[in-house]
């Protein structure tokens, strides 16, 4: 479902246990990456589901209607300045809560830059009271939404200004993609589908082409508040960078014809040619 997830599977760490079968199979050209496509549904042009249609031309006014809308929607304070992260998944470890739940002081008052937090998902009971907790000790800066609402969920597209997705693996993912087409900036681990489909700010090298921020440097708390931090004060500093990043992103395309196109591909390779390994016989390829 990723090109990186294909390199992933191959190493002992990603494989589990199959990681030598998948190698050989990658040798004989029977394994490959795809990323996964979305539906053009997902666009703040046409979607009925957010306050304020916009397009590229109109981005800042489009969010900041959605953004405003949200923020009393969801009982946050309505603040236009206050940078407004969200999250959209499972409360489990692997989607990264646990990094999120020890965040959450630094991001209140750890670090400079004015801030709010959505957090929506079900899962593990216990990281679903400490969202809770955390909503209830800074009420109108966070909100933790603990459930799924397909229409929350594009709302938060439409309005937030960064998504935040710190998960320890992911095959490909959506969200960061539906982000993308809205213009919020994905804060991402460097895994997976995610390092496929978020082009990283690693420097102002990279100001042409970024449309997010990633974290590598091990799946820890530290390395996700040097991205995090790094995204706020493009945010409130830097709003000429920020604005980029935002066209770059709307500009990306995973729609599902791109993906189809290599799905395509891939049949073809597989229907009109051996693998690489020579069909000596029978024999030698099945002991």
């Amino acid at each position: 479902v990723s090109p990186n997830y294909a390199v992933e599977v191959c190493s002992p760490e990603g494989g589990n246990g199959l990681h030598e079968l998948l190698q050989r199979r990658g040798g004989e050209l029977r394994l490959a990456g795809i990323l996964n496509g979305i539906s053009d549904e997902w666009s703040p042009a046409t979607d009925p589901k957010i306050p304020r249609n916009y397009r590229l031309a109109d981005v800042t006014e489009g969010k900041r209607v959605c953004k405003a809308a949200l923020q009393k929607e969801l009982g946050l304070q309505i603040d236009p300045d206050a940078c407004l992260i969200g999250f959209c998944g499972r409360l489990c470890y692997q989607k990264g809560l646990t990094l999120i739940s020890s965040s959450i002081d630094w991001m209140m008052h750890g670090q400079p830059n004015r801030c709010q937090l959505i957090v929506m998902g079900k899962g593990e009971p216990a990281l679903a009271a400490g969202v809770a907790e955390a909503e209830a000790r800074f009420r109108g800066r966070i909100c933790g939404y603990v459930g799924f609402d397909p229409c929350v969920e594009r709302r938060m597209m439409g309005g937030c200004d960064l998504l935040l997705m710190p998960s320890q693996f992911e095959p490909c993912g959506l969200p960061q993609m539906y982000a993308q087409m809205y213009g919020t900036l994905p804060v991402v681990h460097e895994t997976g589908g995610l390092k496929d489909s978020v082009k990283g700010l690693w420097d102002d090298s990279h100001i042409e082409e970024a449309t997010g921020f990633l974290f590598g440097g091990g799946f820890n708390d530290g390395s996700m508040k040097h991205a995090l931090y790094t995204a706020l004060d493009t945010f409130h500093n830097r709003k000429q960078v920020f604005t980029k990043m935002q066209s770059n992103a709307m500009k990306m395309s995973f729609y599902w014809p791109t993906a189809m196109d290599e799905y395509e591909k891939q049949v073809d390779w597989t229907m009109e040619g051996w693998p690489s390994r020579k069909p000596e016989s029978w024999w030698s390829n099945h002991n």
